[in-house]
């Protein structure tokens, strides 16, 4: 039986890394080509690792079997809690007029972009592990 493409904790977790590690990378860019963009960018790569820690948590309390009412109340309160800081940060940058689409907008876009680049890295080792004698 060939390969499979599995999506475990370890992809989930070199998701994460990946984002960070690109987080700092283009931040140290911005930071030393276009430094009134990387207040924005900072925050915009926070809303998405929020948002992509926020799918994680909730999928994993709610499909596992026996939750129970404070799981609910958990997860309410956690959402409230991540929507107010954020919007505190989206206040601040419009406040300080900190604001560029472009950086925010990829920030944003960050995380998917690194489950993209970890996907097709798993699809490449994939099709090189393959058999080349199966059709």
């Amino acid at each position: 039986m060939g390969p499979t493409l599995e999506f475990g904790d370890r992809f989930i977790r070199q998701v994460y890394i990946l984002t960070i590690c690109l987080t700092v990378v283009i931040g140290g860019i911005l930071l030393g080509f276009k430094r009134p963009a990387l207040p924005s960018f900072l925050i915009g790569s926070a809303i998405g690792l929020s948002m992509f820690w926020s799918i994680e948590f909730v999928i994993r309390r709610l499909i596992r079997p026996g939750k129970t009412q404070k799981t609910k109340y958990l997860l309410g309160f956690i959402a409230l809690g991540k929507y107010t800081v954020l919007g505190v940060l989206l206040f601040f940058l419009f406040k300080m007029k900190w604001m560029n689409i472009y950086a925010f907008a990829g920030g944003i876009v960050l995380v998917q972009a690194a489950i993209i680049i970890k996907a097709i890295g798993l699809m490449i080792n994939i099709l090189r592990k393959k058999d080349p004698d199966q059709p």
